[in-house]
């Protein structure tokens, strides 16, 4: 069920009742006319989901938006498809999803802006990044595994890739992602054993989800019993920190993340439809924040107002408007933290020799 009912019609409909500034927007459907509304419009979601607003209804659910995935022997990047559309990651937690223990065991994870790359394999992940996927490392079909630059091994001809899910350790996997001769990305979604010959061999030209169109179904390649699909180059992938050993346990990362703003535009977008009459609601922002968004459209409508002496009043329109939002963001306020000092050590010294940090606060 979405958020919203509540459309961009609805807050052009209302700023039209604003004498200054209804001759600035119109509801017509040819060409220009549906300018500046629809800019305005964006420029509204943006400023009600950029930071420092942390919005619990714009969170990106672990599992459903933000996929979940599994981790790969020596593999410390991965190109997640089709997660196209996100802000920020705000926490996230580290599964053991092969345990039969009830309940499973789980951790923490620290997210934090970047991390480098690095061989390390002790312990666990503890802390998380998002880059672009052409930021990320990628295994190179066929190539020789010498001194090779992903630091684990290539995938090849006739190579079994082993499930990562229901097995005591993880199996000895090549890299689950490569870059083709042609720079396009591939990730595996099917695991069995590839094929004799490169699939990647001619440019295959693939098409992936976007912003702009989030359902296109991405491009696949069989090789052998194998399945790849294809990445959007600049889709979100995910960077963790320690690698994971190679025959370790296999971890689920559940990572809850924020939406970026979504543009409202003339065209086929992010919700399916023709926006001509803007009739695209305003989700993700719910219905009882819609105040807010018509406030916000009206003062930001002002800026665009033909005489001075009305456009002179944007300024303090917007000022108001920002302050409503600190207002509402208040709400969060009330909720206390789950966060603290974590401490470098224990009382007692006990030659540990784990990563410290929130995700092991005594090195354990």
């Amino acid at each position: 069920m979405p958020n919203s009912t509540y459309t961009v019609s609805r807050a052009v409909t209302y700023a039209k009742t604003f004498p200054d500034i209804s001759d600035v927007v119109q509801s017509t459907s040819a060409g220009n006319s549906l300018e500046p509304a629809l800019t305005i419009a964006s420029d509204v979601m943006t400023e009600m989901i950029k930071q420092p607003f942390n919005w619990k209804w714009n969170r990106m659910a672990p599992g459903n938006q933000f996929p979940y995935f599994y981790t790969n022997g020596f593999q410390q990047d991965y190109a997640i498809p089709g997660l196209i559309n996100l802000g920020w990651i705000e926490h996230g937690e580290l599964i053991d999803i092969n345990n039969t223990a009830i309940p499973k065991p789980v951790w923490p994870l620290e997210v934090v802006r970047d991390l480098p790359r690095t061989s390390t394999q002790y312990g666990r992940p503890g802390q998380v990044c998002w880059l672009p996927n052409d930021q990320l490392y990628y295994a190179t079909w066929g190539a020789a595994n010498t001194g090779n630059a992903t630091i684990g091994l290539n995938p090849g001809p006739n190579m079994v890739i082993g499930t990562l899910l229901g097995v005591y350790a993880a199996p000895i996997n090549p890299i689950l992602q490569v870059q083709d001769a042609f720079g396009n990305l591939w990730v595996v979604t099917t695991f069995g054993t590839t094929g004799a010959v490169n699939p990647f061999a001619s440019n295959l030209t693939p098409v992936y989800p976007t912003p702009q169109n989030p359902n296109t179904t991405a491009t696949t390649v069989t090789d052998g019993s194998v399945v790849w699909t294809a990445v959007n180059p600049k889709g979100m992938g995910i960077r963790c920190y320690p690698t994971p050993p190679q025959t370790g346990i296999v971890y689920q990362f559940s990572l809850t993340g924020q939406w970026r703003a979504f543009a409202f535009t003339n065209q086929n977008g992010t919700q399916g439809g023709m926006f001509s009459t803007f009739g695209q609601t305003i989700e993700p922002i719910p219905d009882d924040f819609s105040k807010y968004f018509r406030d916000g459209f009206v003062a930001l409508t002002y800026a665009h107002a033909t005489d001075p002496r009305k456009r002179a009043k944007y300024q303090d329109m917007r000022d108001n408007w920002l302050k409503s939002l600190g207002d509402a963001r208040q709400q969060a306020d009330r909720e206390r933290e789950n966060a603290g000092f974590y401490p470098g050590s224990t009382i007692m010294s006990d030659n540990s020799w784990n990563w410290v940090g929130p995700a092991y606060p005594f090195g354990q």
